[in-house]
């Protein structure tokens, strides 16, 4: 045979390489699984189910929590009042505590709108200094401790990990006065322990971080609103007269929390 027909011979197989390299790797491609889609490639995989399953339960159903935390107060300075006279220069002294609060983001409301329950107190004072004004000498001199009793309904953005919120609060406030030396030259003296239920409210706002699926940190800033009045006795046991003080206070409170 000629070379020129050898040649001839060898192009039908050369001709096909280039059929034979697309098979292949087509071939190859059609073997590879398909994301979204099970080792088979059709239908999702049983665990990829239940993995996208959980997934949406968890977006879908209502949070709980519980926390707990401590705190400052720093309250305004607002005049002591013995039966409506009000003793200048009052200074209203904050102090350290703490609380507890439990609460829910509800499902329905796609976890944005939520409601929750705090207890949490501090102390504080209220000093008044020796002062003479129209003819009438005053001082004051006491300790205050305070404990609240609040609910409240709060807004948040529901990111993943960092979660700013918004709220108000209404409920309760004791106010308790402890070695009281109130001295007014007109009204009287006020020296008893007292106590005094009032109402009270609250706005707040506050940043959660979420460091894992079950707990989180949170700090928090308040102003609070109390009015407060305390009835004492003369020494005679009858009706002596009255202390009152319109409290407000700046709260600062940092803590740790559990949700489930």
């Amino acid at each position: 045979m000629s070379a020129s027909g050898k040649q001839r011979g060898i192009k039908p197989f050369s001709a096909l390489r280039p059929w034979i390299g697309m098979i292949a790797t087509a071939s190859l491609v059609a073997m590879l699984p398909i994301p979204g889609y099970g080792a088979e490639g059709g239908k999702p995989s049983e665990t990829e189910k239940t993995a996208e399953a959980g997934n949406a339960a968890e977006e879908t159903k209502t949070e709980a929590y519980i926390s707990l935390y401590i705190l400052g107060s720093n309250p305004l300075n607002r005049n002591l009042e013995l039966s409506d006279d009000q003793f200048p220069q009052t200074s209203v002294g904050g102090g350290l505590g703490g609380g507890i609060k439990a609460g829910i983001y509800p499902a329905f409301a796609n976890r944005i709108l939520g409601i929750e329950a705090e207890l949490f107190g501090h102390n504080g004072d209220i000093v008044a200094p020796l002062t003479t004004t129209g003819g009438v000498t005053r001082s004051a001199n006491a300790t205050l401790n305070v404990v609240n009793a609040m609910v409240n309904l709060l807004l948040r953005y529901p990111h993943e990990v960092v979660q700013p919120y918004v709220g108000v609060g209404a409920g309760v406030s004791g106010g308790f006065l402890r070695g009281a030396n109130i001295q007014n030259s007109q009204q009287g003296t006020f020296t008893d322990n007292a106590g005094d239920a009032a109402f009270a409210f609250q706005f707040l706002g506050g940043v959660r971080v979420n460091v894992s699926d079950r707990f989180f940190l949170f700090s928090e800033y308040k102003y609070f609103l109390a009015n407060y009045k305390w009835k004492s006795e003369d020494p005679l046991g009858a009706g002596g007269p009255s202390a009152s003080l319109d409290f407000r206070t700046n709260i600062v409170a940092g803590g740790v929390g559990f949700r489930f």
